[in-house]
């Protein structure tokens, strides 16, 4: 993400990396959560990039229901899209 500009490659990257981690670590509810963390906060606010994100942390969320640290990093993405 540093180096690319390309917004499309980056989202098929993230999309790839979603696909190893459901395939690899599938009950890594942190890890889901370690990853969309770190890509929301670098990828100034990219739309496309918040959206898969998202995903990620939607996922992590369904493996853990109770995680409130899981809400509150979904809440703070959709504050970055202005879904309030």
């Amino acid at each position: 993400m540093a180096r690319e500009t390309d917004d499309e490659l980056i989202v098929s990257k993230i999309d790839e990396l979603i696909i190893a981690l459901r395939q690899n670590e599938s009950k890594n509810a942190d890890m889901f959560y370690n990853i969309s963390r770190l890509f929301a906060r670098y990828c100034g606010r990219k739309a496309s990039v918040l959206k898969k994100t998202q995903i990620l942390m939607d996922y992590a969320s369904t493996i853990q229901p109770d995680n409130a640290t899981f809400m509150s990093e979904i809440g703070f993405q959709r504050a970055l899209l202005g879904d309030y």
